[in-house]
């Protein structure tokens, strides 16, 4: 998206789904499914595609990061498997709710959150613009699951970066 960097490995949903009977279970699980949606007030439902329902976002050496972007889907939980211990060390999740552009990450009010393993977070993925900062050193690992979900009436959207990524 506008050209922002992606450096880091990841692994698309087809692949965890051939490789994981736990995370797809997890990921239908009625309770978490009950969980997500009092949490967004609406009905949270699984997403139709395959390789974006459910992916591995690993940063793992100097420098790796997510750029500038909005996911393809309304919500994301991000459960933090490995994540820096130091917020110097760089992985931060910096986002603009309500974004209008990309841009509003370097021109708006952008909100900076550090995560440690064992966090999550729910995030409006599709209208808030976000991006993870770079890892600052070597030997820093920041390993998140993210699950997308849709809501009645939504329109997905298929982003050519989600595919380049994950597919």
């Amino acid at each position: 998206m506008d050209d922002s960097p992606r450096h880091m490995t990841t692994l698309g949903g087809h692949v965890i789904a051939e490789t994981s009977r736990l995370v797809p279970e997890l990921y239908a699980d009625p309770e978490l499914l009950a969980l997500v949606s009092g949490l967004i007030a609406e009905m949270a439902l699984p997403v139709h595609d395959p390789v974006e329902r459910h992916v591995l976002n690993i940063l793992h050496r100097e420098g790796d990061t997510h750029g500038a972007h909005t996911d393809d889907h309304p919500y994301a939980l991000v459960m933090f498997l490995e994540a820096p211990d130091s917020p110097e060390d760089g992985g931060l999740l910096e986002y603009v709710p309500g974004a209008t552009s990309l841009r509003d990450l370097t021109d708006g009010p952008t909100r900076t959150a550090h995560h440690r393993a064992g966090d999550a977070y729910l995030l409006r993925s599709d209208t808030t613009a976000h991006r993870v900062t770079p890892l600052t050193r070597a030997g820093v690992r920041r390993t998140v699951l993210n699950f997308a979900y849709t809501t009645p009436g939504a329109v997905p959207r298929t982003t050519p970066s989600a595919r380049s990524l994950y597919g």
